[in-house]
């Protein structure tokens, strides 16, 4: 199931991207969509942070109170990795737009095949996010994890306990330095000292002392460490480098 919100103050325009992703999905049986549609960026949020996120959002830039390019940074600075697609009538924001990760930038009016291209690039990295994966071996065989099931991995003498997010704990004989090195081609994984090295994707809090994850798990943090992590959790979120 792919999750799309399409966000446009025009009445009209909104209807339109909404046919264009019915039409889509109708081109691609082999992808489920749910389209969600909302008329202001606030109504939006708000379903953001009380239902859950979406996985595809196309978003109009030029919109009362809160502008599709407000709206991703807000996002962007979540960690929200969502694929944004914007529709716009005006070129202006273009490098703003793509300076946020944006997968595409369409000119309104659109035909349907621009459309299609926009979304076809759109799942596909959405397919490359969550079939990213590595293999390790342990004491009861061989593991395939994917990136997005890592929550953290935590150092136990000379042991390596790698947290999934459905709870697993997989204890796995290697050094930190030959885990990170595993993983370190992809930006959303930090080691934190000799003890953890945490998935920045699942941070929902850092605080001083603490780092607060996804699955409400607290990891206690040295202070010395907070300066460095936040900083590296800031670039991260706002796909700094």
């Amino acid at each position: 199931m792919v999750k799309i919100a399409i966000c446009d103050d025009d009445e009209q325009d909104l209807k339109r991207a909404a046919a264009h992703c019915l039409a889509f999905a109708a081109n691609h049986v082999g992808h489920e969509l749910r389209i969600s549609t909302f008329q202001d960026a606030k109504s939006l949020l708000s379903h953001i942070d009380e239902q859950d996120g979406f996985d595809i959002l196309l978003m109009d830039i030029y919109m009362p109170t809160i502008t599709g390019i407000d709206l991703a940074t807000f996002l962007r600075k979540r960690n929200d990795e969502c694929e944004i697609i914007f529709l716009t009538s005006s070129e202006n924001h273009a490098i703003e737009a793509f300076s946020l990760n944006a997968t595409h930038y369409l000119l309104k009016p659109y035909t349907q095949e621009h459309f299609e291209s926009a979304m076809e690039k759109a799942l596909a990295q959405l397919e490359r996010r969550k079939s990213a994966l590595f293999t390790l071996k342990s004491s009861l065989g061989i593991h395939k994890i994917l990136f997005a099931d890592f929550l953290y991995a935590e150092t136990d003498m000379h042991m390596q306990n790698i947290h999934l997010v459905d709870g697993t704990v997989l204890s796995i004989r290697m050094t930190s330095n030959a885990l990170h090195e595993m993983l370190s081609h992809d930006r959303r994984f930090y080691k934190c000292g000799s003890t953890y090295i945490i998935n920045l994707e699942k941070i929902r809090e850092v605080t001083v002392r603490t780092v607060v994850l996804d699955t409400k798990e607290h990891l206690h943090l040295q202070r010395r460490q907070y300066k460095t992590l936040i900083e590296r959790y800031t670039q991260y979120s706002l796909k700094g480098e």
